[in-house]
C-alpha cells in the first residue's frame, strides 16, 4: 500500500487517540482549608515503581490544580509535602474535587470519582478498627497490671474475634469490589503467612475480573513470586519473633535522611513503636527515657518508630518527652510499612534486637525494661 493511501488511516488513528486521551484526562482541585501553602505532588502508585504524574504549589487559601490521564484504572496519591497524603482510585477522566480540613485531613471528601469515594470509605473502616483494636489492648494492658487475669481472658477473646471479623471483612472487600486499584489496596493488607489460601485464590481469579489490566498483571507476577521465594516473615508467620531475625526497617528521621536498622547491627537495639497521639505511648517514655541513659554506654542503643502522620505533633512530643535517641516514620499511621512487617497491633510496642540482628525480647516495660537490659547489658 502506498503512502497516499495510509493517509487516511492514519488520520482515523490520531482521531482516535486524541478522543481517548481526551476521555481519560482528569483534573484535581483540592480545597483543603487551614492549610499551609506548600507543594503537592500527584503521583501513580504502581505495583513497581512510582510515577509523579503532576505537581504544584497551593495557594494561600488552600487550593490546589492537578491534572493528568488515566490511561487504565489506578491508584494515586496526593502527597503534600509537609508529608500527609490523600489516596484516590481513578478510573477514567472527569473533573474530582477534594474537599478537606487541614486539621482532620483523613476525614476527606470526595466528588467526581466513584472509585475514589469508595476507597475513602473503605480506609475510613480500617481506621476505626485499628482504633477499636488499639482501645481493647490497652483495656487488656490495664487488665494486665491489676493482675486480673479473667478479665485478661474475656479481652483477649473479644479482640481475638474483632480481628478475625475484620479480616473477613477485608477479604469480602477485595472479592467484591468493582474497582481493581481498591482491591488490590485491601488485599495488600493482609498476612500472606495466615491468609495464604486466600491469596492464593485472589491472584487466580483477579485478572478474569479485570481482563486486559496491566496493574492486575503486574501485581499478580510480583505477589507468585513473593509467594514462591517467601521472606522469613511468611515463613514464621511474622519477621519479628523472639528468635528470629529482625526485618530491616528502612525510613526516613526527623530531617528526611534515610535510617536503616542493619546500620546499628553490632549494637543492642530496642525498636519502638509509638506515637505522639498514644496514651499510653507517652505514659511509658519516661521508663524508656530512663532505661536509654541508664544504658547507652553499654553498647545499647533506642531506633523510635513513630505511627504518627502529623509531623510537626511529632516532632513536638520527641522534644517534649527528651527522647534524644534516633527517631524514623514515613508518616502514614497505622499504615507503616514497619508496622505491618513486624505485625504491630497495639502500641506501645518493642522489640529488643541482638548485636547479631536477632529478636531476643519484645514488648519490654517499665522495671521489666530494666531488669531484662541489666542481665543482658553485664
Amino acid at each position: 500500500m502506498r503512502l497516499r493511501h495510509l493517509l487516511p488511516y492514519l488520520s482515523l488513528v490520531l482521531i482516535v487517540s486524541a478522543c481517548s486521551n481526551k476521555e481519560n484526562k482528569f483534573t484535581i482541585t483540592a480545597q483543603i482549608d487551614n492549610m499551609p501553602s506548600q507543594s503537592i505532588t500527584l503521583e501513580e502508585m504502581g505495583i513497581n515503581d512510582v510515577a509523579v504524574i503532576d505537581s504544584a504549589r497551593s495557594d494561600e487559601k488552600g487550593k490546589v490544580e492537578l491534572h493528568g490521564i488515566a490511561t487504565e484504572p489506578g491508584l494515586y496519591k496526593l502527597h503534600f509535602s509537609e508529608g500527609q497524603f490523600i489516596l484516590l482510585s481513578l478510573d477514567k477522566g472527569g473533573q474530582i474535587q477534594i474537599k478537606a480540613d487541614w486539621n482532620n485531613l483523613s476525614e476527606y471528601k470526595v466528588n467526581g470519582s466513584t472509585p475514589s469515594a469508595a476507597l475513602a470509605q473503605f480506609i475510613k473502616m480500617v481506621r476505626e478498627h485499628l482504633r477499636d483494636y488499639n482501645t481493647i489492648s490497652v483495656v487488656i494492658d490495664s487488665f494486665v497490671a491489676r493482675g486480673n487475669d479473667s478479665m485478661v481472658k474475656v479481652a483477649t477473646k473479644d479482640r481475638s474475634t474483632m480481628n478475625a471479623n475484620f479480616t473477613q471483612y477485608i477479604e469480602h472487600y477485595a472479592d467484591t469490589t468493582q474497582y481493581l486499584p481498591n482491591a488490590l489496596f485491601a488485599v495488600q493488607m493482609l498476612n500472606p503467612a495466615v491468609e495464604g489460601e486466600f491469596l492464593k485464590t485472589f491472584l487466580g481469579n483477579v485478572t478474569g475480573r479485570f481482563p486486559n489490566s496491566k496493574l492486575a498483571k503486574d501485581f499478580v507476577a510480583k505477589a507468585n513470586k513473593m509467594l514462591a521465594t517467601p521472606t522469613q516473615e511468611t515463613q514464621t508467620g511474622s519477621g519479628a519473633q523472639i528468635g528470629a531475625m529482625a526485618p530491616e526497617i528502612s525510613l526516613p528521621d526527623v530531617n528526611g535522611k534515610t535510617i536503616n536498622l542493619s546500620s546499628l547491627r553490632g549494637k543492642y537495639v530496642l525498636v519502638d513503636f509509638w506515637a505522639s497521639w498514644c496514651g499510653p505511648c507517652r505514659g511509658e517514655n519516661p521508663n524508656v527515657v530512663a532505661a536509654y541513659h541508664k544504658f547507652k554506654d553499654k553498647n545499647f542503643t533506642i531506633l523510635g518508630v513513630s505511627l504518627d502522620s502529623d509531623k510537626d505533633k511529632w516532632q513536638t512530643a520527641v522534644k517534649k518527652d527528651n527522647l534524644t535517641w534516633t527517631h524514623i516514620s514515613d508518616l502514614k499511621g497505622w499504615e507503616s510499612v514497619a508496622a505491618r512487617d513486624y505485625s504491630v497491633e497495639s502500641i506501645p510496642s518493642n522489640f529488643l534486637i541482638d548485636p547479631s540482628g536477632k529478636i531476643i525480647a519484645r514488648n519490654l516495660r517499665g522495671e521489666e525494661l530494666q531488669n531484662k537490659l541489666a542481665s543482658t547489658l553485664k
